[in-house]
């Protein structure tokens, strides 16, 4: 049994945040930190029951410890205990608090050599993260215990230590009362998954230090109030505070200001602590536009004036507030382009790195992504470190989620405590980072008075920043809801009419909040359908300030024993219950390699954006709230029919948030197809690409008559055309048609989209699509007409159109149409149309699913570049949809990972007249109806031909179609 705490079982009960736990304050950077991170002895038990006190002390070579790295999760090295993905249900049975009879339980174990110690010194062991409760050992004595798995937990051993070797053990219990508060949807992980440092340093030092950064936008100056609380008992009138500013030119500082030590003046103490202030400073604001930061250093001094310890903060000045229904930085609305982030690695789970950190913000700014919501739960302390420095607006999230039992907890008195102590914990770590510009009660946790007891408590320890909470206004509506708790409108997934609809409260005087969806954009598989329809909305209504796409990454995880590198997803580790590939969501791949839904993003979200105006005059707004354009360089460029010119862009000066007008800077022909595209690129590198990097696209387009002409042949005369073209209505369903993976529970909760279910239902999967509508086909020798009609019951059909099956020497496309990458009816605004070239696609996502659409095509050209060999399809009427992928519907349909997906023995061309839109079906609003396929006549008009070089290739193809 574990000493001390063994007998009452702390894990068990949810009053019991903590045992001996220090306040989640600022430490004292003076202290000499060691690192205990690195590999560690280990031994994994059945129960915390299980575990003998002789685990805690003694030796640790026998055969049933190993070794491990730490940080790190347990749950990816191969022992026995795997990962575990549910994004509702608990993983095992509840009622709360009840836990699993089996409850794995790690011991950690090191042996760590007590530095060199002064007799007044402190030693602060600090446990970065455990999943999901730890208890520390100092040489086989209790330290302490804590919960939360996602913030440190600081312990006081300095009665503990003994010189030379002392023996740590870390048990971390993996279920806990506090798991039924940290159902997030992510793997359920185990093990210590942040870094575990040791702080020695003088008893009486700096325990916290406060900043309130406030800049008036109207004087442009800033103020700076700084508080520092004094740890121990400093010498009343003998222990004194210096804080000094720096930085950008900025070089001011106090005389020592005395601590005050008074504990015994009844009434007036009220900390040891000294306060500081500076008004009227001449600074730069901080902003995710323009991060600058300042240097503020507070010094604690003794009687004698030596230095007793020191921290360095670094300084955003920036004001965050709510005026009417505009969340306002600096006095000036701001767009939310953002996101919703999990911290994820393919491998080590949990356990990120500063780099990863890091590589996840980089991808973000490439691709325009400036706001960043920490779902569902404070990061590792690094993360905002670099969104200070970087630049970005961070919705901080405390680590409560209750969704299994949304209802329940929230007003359960034993689970109060841990309510406003992991929002308390949160904020006071946090609060000094110019980044946060709103804290979050949590997530999807129902509404009750632990959200008010924990709202009450933030609103008097900080009012520089807005409350979120997105259940309160779920739960008592948009227009006066859950005031308490929130003071933003943050729906998840709302439909592009509601959002409409409170634009229209808000310019009627009915609504005066501002609305940011906290997730919108459902990111799985092939998806983010109408992202730009959502966006025309936002920009054209008042109180619409964007939102957090969900989410960031994928979730899959390699399994640590799998030689073959497969990324897994919920029940691929025999885990049950389970949700599937639920957990493949991301805009990115595990990897971090974008998804093709990536360019829409990044076109939404773009600074800058050009439109044609009254025939002759480009206009160009400027989306930015602080900063000009002379950091972007513009281009032109025109197609005409398929010839090209291109040129510089002289661009005048455009404030932030304000447009202006130029004359166009080519004529644009209006009685021929024509496309004008205008882009603006970075000038320089920066920390997130070279110069050179594609910021914001946008095109006028001037529609006119297909290009194809009276030459050509039948498709028989076609060298390269192994079979086709036979009519095709199917298509590999995509997560936002149906989950093909748990298709049993979609048709009984319901869950996601019914779509699937009905086409299956309707045999489109099986059934030649001959079968099901009417396909007429007329075939001459220069152009191939096809007209589908579809039935009334067969109303929403994936697809319309023919496919060819093409010799497999076909490996390079080239075409005018959407691109570069794979887009889509209702996804295709930041593909540009232009003339594109690239390689046969490969799947991009987890689950094989339809993908590799270019839309808008007025032709496409198939190429051997061995024998220059070409195949070439050119609209007749109206552009079209294709797709040249190594794989059938069929295929794509009845393989459940992309590791098991085999190659067609052809190329696969599909040419669609029609092709439905991806929607947001899997968690969120159907494909619009402009987007969908209705029953009725639907005509596909083109001409096919072949520009050869080798007849004996030629035969060679049709001989092995045989």
């Amino acid at each position: 049994m574990l000493p001390v705490i063994g007998a009452v079982r702390p894990w068990a009960d949810p009053s019991q945040t903590a045992i001996r736990r220090m306040p989640a304050l600022a430490r004292g950077s003076a202290a000499s930190r060691y690192s205990l991170d690195g590999l560690w002895r280990f031994r994994l038990f059945e129960r915390p029951e299980d575990v003998p006190e002789a685990a805690l002390l003694g030796a640790t070579d026998g055969a049933e410890w190993s070794t491990i790295g730490v940080p790190g999760v347990w749950t990816q090295t191969g022992v026995d205990d795997l990962p575990h993905y549910t994004n509702i249900v608990m993983p095992f049975a509840g009622p709360p608090p009840a836990l699993p009879e089996r409850n794995p339980t790690g011991v950690y174990r090191r042996i760590l050599d007590a530095p060199a110690r002064r007799t007044d010194d402190r030693a602060v062991l600090s446990i970065g993260g455990a999943f999901s409760v730890h208890a520390v050992y100092i040489n086989g004595r209790f330290a302490g215990y804590g919960t939360d798995a996602r913030l440190a937990s600081e312990y006081d051993v300095t009665e503990l230590l003994i010189d030379g070797a002392n023996d740590i053990a870390i048990v971390v219990v993996r279920h806990s009362a506090h798991s039924y508060i940290e159902d997030q949807d992510a793997w359920w992980q185990a093990g210590l998954h942040r870094s575990i440092t040791l702080s020695v340093g003088p008893a009486v030092s700096i325990a916290d230090v406060r900043v309130d950064a406030d800049w008036d936008p109207d004087a442009y100056r800033g103020t700076l109030a700084v508080r520092a609380v004094v740890a121990g008992e400093p010498v009343p009138g003998a222990t004194s505070v210096r804080v000094t500013l720096t930085g950008h030119g900025l070089d001011v500082g106090t005389d020592r200001i005395e601590v005050d030590g008074a504990h015994t003046d009844t009434y007036r103490f009220r900390d040891f602590d000294a306060s500081a202030a500076f008004g009227d400073l001449a600074v730069e604001p901080w902003s995710a536009e323009s991060p600058v930061l300042y240097d503020c250093r507070v010094e604690l001094f003794d009687a004698a004036g030596a230095a007793l310890d020191v921290v360095n903060v670094r300084v955003g000045f920036r004001r965050v507030e709510i005026v009417g229904p505009d969340l306002l930085v600096n006095g000036r609305r701001v767009w939310i382009h953002g996101v919703n982030r999990h911290d994820h690695h393919p491998d080590r789970g949990a356990a990120v790195s500063v780099g990863d950190l890091r590589a996840d913000l980089v991808q973000m700014r490439r691709h325009n992504i400036t706001a960043i919501r920490t779902a569902h739960y404070p990061n590792r302390p690094e993360f905002l470190d670099l969104c200070d420095e970087l630049g970005f607006y961070v919705v901080a999230e405390a680590n409560i989620e209750s969704h299994a039992y949304n209802w329940h907890l929230c007003d359960r008195p034993e689970y109060r405590q841990a309510w406003v102590e992991r929002v308390a914990r949160m904020v006071e770590r946090d609060r000094n980072h110019p980044s946060v510009i709103m804290w979050s009660l949590g997530n999807e946790s129902g509404y009750g008075a632990n959200h008010d007891a924990a709202a009450g408590w933030l609103r008097r320890a900080d009012l520089s920043r807005p409350l979120h909470y997105e259940d309160a206004i779920r739960t008592q509506g948009w227009l006066d809801g859950g005031r308490h708790a929130t003071d933003v409108v943050c729906p998840m997934y709302p439909s592009i009419p509601e959002v409409a609809e409170y634009g229209r409260a808000v310019a009627e005087k009915r609504a005066d909040r501002p609305f940011i969806m906290c997730e919108y954009s459902h990111a799985m598989g092939n998806a983010n359908g109408s992202l730009a329809d959502y966006w025309d909305v936002i920009h054209a209504w008042p109180g619409l300030q964007g939102g957090f796409i969900w989410e960031w990454k994928d979730h899959g995880l390699r399994h640590p024993k799998a030689p073959d590198g497969r990324l897994h997803y919920g029940g691929m580790f025999g885990e049950s219950p389970h949700d599937a590939n639920f957990i493949a969501d991301g805009l990115v791949s595990s990897d971090l390699v974008p998804h093709p839904a990536m360019a829409e993003v990044a076109w939404v979200y773009r600074p800058v954006a050009t439109r044609v105006a009254d025939g002759d005059r480009l206009v160009i707004e400027n989306r930015r709230a602080f900063r000009g354009l002379d950091d972007l360089r513009a281009r032109w460029a025109l197609i005409v029919d398929d010839a090209l010119t291109e040129g510089e862009l002289d661009v005048p000066e455009v404030p932030p948030g304000q447009s202006t007008a130029v004359p166009l800077p080519v004529a644009v022909p209006t009685d021929r197809f024509a496309v004008l595209t205008v882009t603006w690129e970075t000038c320089a590198d920066s920390w997130f690409a070279k110069a050179g990097h594609l910021m914001a696209a946008d095109q006028h387009v001037v529609d006119g008559p297909p290009g194809a002409d009276a030459r050509g042949g039948s498709v028989t005369d076609v060298p390269g055309v192994l079979s086709g073209p036979e009519p095709q209505v199917w298509r590999g369903a995509i997560d936002n048609d149906g989950f093909k993976l748990m298709l049993d529970r979609a048709a009984a909760e319901p869950l996601g989209s019914q779509w699937l279910l009905r086409w299956l239902k309707q045999g489109l999967h099986s059934t030649p699509a001959s079968e099901l509508i009417d396909h007429r086909r007329v075939a001459s020798p220069t152009i191939e007409r096809h007209t589908f009609v579809v039935p009334e019951r067969l109303d929403g059909l994936p697809r319309i159109g023919v496919r060819y099956e093409i010799a497999p020497r076909f490996t390079r496309m080239r075409w005018l149409g959407r691109g570069p990458g794979e887009n889509y009816a209702d996804r295709n605004r930041g593909s540009m149309i232009g003339i594109w070239e690239s390689d046969i696609d490969r799947l991009p996502y987890l689950v094989p699913q339809e993908y590799g659409l270019r839309t808008d095509v007025r032709w496409v050209e198939l190429h051997d570049p061995r024998t220059g060999d070409r195949i070439r399809i050119e609209a007749a009427a109206a552009p079209f949809s294709f797709s040249a992928i190594r794989h059938t519907a069929e295929q794509l349909f009845s393989v459940e990972h992309a590791s098991d997906l085999l190659e067609h023995p052809s190329l696969v061309l599909s040419i669609d007249a029609a092709h439905r839109g991806v929607g947001n079906g899997a968690c969120g609003s159907d494909t619009l109806a402009d987007h969908e396929i209705r029953a009725g006549v639907h005509e596909l008009s083109y001409r096919i031909t072949a520009h050869t070089t080798s007849n004996s290739v030629y035969r060679q193809d049709r001989s092995a179609a045989l």
